[in-house]
């Protein structure tokens, strides 16, 4: 798996919809593993044993919004020696 990536989703969705992606979302939280794939592109995210977590809802007029947003740093091995060898001939 990469180190960087990004995945962008944009769509219109019944109610039923986004329940199932909440669902197989929080599935992924608890298997430690989640997989956002689309036609083009995917993402495979490990969540951290800590989570920084933020909701926000708002209404003005008659547009009604509610953010979630989910951060974490990711748990990276650094890689010794030991761990690989390379070999350099000329």
């Amino acid at each position: 798996m990469s180190g960087e990536g990004k995945f962008e989703f944009d769509s219109v969705q019944d109610p039923k919809s986004i329940q199932d992606f909440l669902l197989a979302l929080t599935e992924g939280f608890a298997k430690g593993r989640i997989v956002m794939r689309s036609e083009a592109e995917e993402i495979i995210l490990l969540p951290g044993a800590l989570l920084g977590f933020s909701v926000k809802a708002k209404r003005k007029d008659n547009e009604s919004k509610i953010n979630i947003k989910i951060v974490w740093k990711d748990s990276r091995k650094e890689i010794s020696a030991g761990d690989k060898s390379i070999c350099i001939a000329s």
